[in-house]
């Protein structure tokens, strides 16, 4: 019988963060950093366009692009633990901006894609060990 002892304590490590963040990975670690929401399914479009420039920037996104009501997606996203929400609306679709959410309730300002898509490239950066971390 082979017993490699890497594989033991690579599985400990895994149990030991999971049980620290109970599930809440910071941005850096989680598996889906962000999930773009539509309100209704006028947005779609620019839904897709969001999660097309957040995957550009390497970033780990989902969509819901469900019909369920926008109160029943921001909870399941909260339930999943995602980090940050992307919230599409008619009047972020109208001016083409996205409303960023945490999964604990806080809610940002509206602000353009762009500037959003370098906000959280950064924040995952500094989680992951700093502006020189290999990405």
């Amino acid at each position: 019988m082979i017993h490699l002892a890497l594989h033991g304590s690579l599985e400990r490590f895994f149990a030991v963060l999971i049980e620290h963040y109970a599930g809440a990975f910071p941005l850096g670690l989680a598996p889906v950093q962000v999930r773009v929401l539509t309100a209704s399914e006028k947005q779609v479009e620019w839904a897709s366009t969001v999660e097309k420039v957040l995957r550009a920037h390497h970033l780990r996104v989902e969509s819901d692009l469900s019909l369920d009501k926008l109160g029943a997606k921001i909870r399941c996203a909260q339930v999943e633990k995602n980090p940050v929400m992307s919230v599409c609306g008619d009047k972020e679709v109208a001016q083409r901006m996205v409303s960023p959410r945490t999964r604990d309730g806080k809610q940002a300002e509206p602000m353009p894609l762009e500037e959003f898509a370098r906000y959280l490239v950064n924040e995952a950066r500094i989680l992951r060990g700093g502006v020189g971390a290999i990405s």
